[in-house]
């Protein structure tokens, strides 16, 4: 990163394509970080839809032997 001092003495032309440059690398970094968030959104749905199911599968066994 250069540091303000050096940034100042740049030419406008040359401020905007370094500031470009870092907009374009924190965006692409927000993508990395957007993706791994949904990773981990998906993980964890899977897994409360799965833990869904075990509480459903043990309700209904625990209502059927009641019954039985």
């Amino acid at each position: 990163m250069a540091s303000l001092s050096t940034i100042s003495q740049m030419s406008r032309y040359e401020q905007m394509n370094y500031y470009r440059e870092k907009r374009k690398a924190a965006y692409s970094q927000l993508q990395a970080l957007n993706s791994q968030a949904n990773g981990l959104v998906s993980v964890k749905l899977s897994e409360s839809q799965g833990l869904g199911n075990l509480a459903a599968k043990i309700a209904y066994q625990r209502s059927t032997n009641k019954t039985a």
